[in-house]
């Protein structure tokens, strides 16, 4: 037996890491497309979406623990009535998703983009993931 045997791992070892990571991959994109879908009011979107984007797979975990199943039940009237998420048309770099999130907050969008982009060093990426969807997802502003 010589060093060969020591350095490579067998390779059902590698075919298994990958189908893990695949795995755990899926599970992450699946609780952020179910947390988007959801009927919870915006900003408890807003907020499983950053314990997603932080936390990746423990996130999405925590997620789908603690997470109301239907989301805040709140009267007719305030679901009709309430504010909408709209992707910004005047206020956009890249395709006005952190201009409208600032628009809803009644933030400045450069305080929105500079959190977002703290996100996207401490989730590895993750941020621009999530950005992308809500890109396709969000509406834009007519």
């Amino acid at each position: 037996m010589g060093i060969s045997a020591f350095v490579f791992f067998p390779l059902w070892i590698v075919v298994f890491i990958i189908l893990l990571v695949i795995l755990l991959l899926v599970f992450w994109v699946w609780a952020m497309i179910h947390c988007l879908a959801s009927r919870m009011s915006m900003p408890e979107k807003l907020l499983w979406m950053i314990v997603l984007v932080l936390f990746s797979v423990l996130g999405a975990l925590l997620y789908f623990i603690f997470s109301k199943p239907g989301g805040a039940k709140l009267p007719k009237e305030k679901q009709i009535k309430g504010k909408k998420l709209f992707r910004s048309s005047k206020n956009r770099i890249i395709a006005g998703v952190c201009g409208g999130i600032g628009e809803y907050l009644e933030i400045d969008p450069t305080v929105i983009r500079l959190i977002w982009l703290l996100l996207v060093f401490l989730s590895f990426g993750g941020a621009i993931l999530a950005y992308i969807v809500a890109w396709i997802i969000v509406p834009e502003r007519k």
